[in-house]
């Protein structure tokens, strides 16, 4: 059985253009023609990827998205938009919602492809990791070259986690950043503490990641919010990489 796409628009034609070219390659397609009806579709049918126009009735693309990241059993589902509206204001509520793309219509069938590979590749080289069942730990794991820092502090603030994300760099550094309700409340990495450790940790691109739901550091050393730290963190990696 092929990989399962969820496609939600309201433009029927849409739904049978893209319905026969992701076929055609060997995917296993849903259909829904609004956001409250694909959010149904999601919740019973659990998809490895979901596309998604932002204006349709009942409920649009972009709370669509929310409610997968926030109340669904898949809230880590790859998410793709596809919009008629090339507006940049649109396209920073899709990535602000969770949304892995924004593509602009008409999408070459060749781009979309690459997309929904590259996705569903990423997806499978993070494969949630089972911890003890007696002690019901839920956690995952990867590889930073599949996804960054950034990404995962995203993710993790989208979805509200509580737990312990450990991060082990190239040289054997490691680090850790501890979230509750998904804001980051405590972080440690080599000698460093704070925000300051969050500003390292985000630089680090290779070596591999695992988050825990366990008891996190009851002292807290961050106190700015999450997606504050993290543009800091990013502004600052990118500031390093211009010199």
């Amino acid at each position: 059985m092929g990989k399962k796409i969820l496609i939600t628009d309201d433009d029927g034609n849409v739904l049978k253009l893209l319905t026969i070219g992701l076929k055609k390659a060997g995917y296993d397609i849903l259909t829904a023609n609004n956001g409250m009806d694909g959010f149904l579709v999601a919740i019973k049918e659990k998809p490895d990827l979901i596309i998604s126009d932002v204006v349709m009735p009942e409920m649009d693309g972009i709370e669509l998205c929310r409610k997968i990241r926030e109340e669904s059993a898949i809230p880590m589902v790859p998410f793709i938009f596809m919009s008629s509206l090339d507006d940049p204001t649109n396209e920073i509520r899709g990535f602000r919602a969770g949304a892995d793309e924004y593509l602009v219509k008409p999408v070459d069938r060749n781009v979309l492809l690459q997309k929904v590979h590259i996705l569903l590749d990423r997806q499978d080289k993070n494969i949630p990791i089972k911890a003890k069942a007696e002690e019901d730990k839920a956690a995952f794991s990867g590889h930073l070259e599949n996804l960054s820092i950034g990404e995962i502090i995203q993710l993790l603030n989208l979805n509200r986690r509580n737990g312990t994300l450990n991060i082990t760099g190239p040289d054997g550094g490691s680090g850790k950043i501890c979230m509750n309700n998904g804001q980051m409340t405590y972080s440690s990495y080599k000698k460093l503490l704070g925000e300051e450790a969050v500003y390292q940790i985000v630089r680090i691109q290779q070596g591999t990641f695992e988050f825990l739901s366990d008891e996190m550091e009851k002292e807290t050393n961050i106190h700015g919010s999450t997606m504050t730290v993290l543009m800091e963190g990013l502004r600052l990696m990118d500031e390093g990489s211009e010199h």
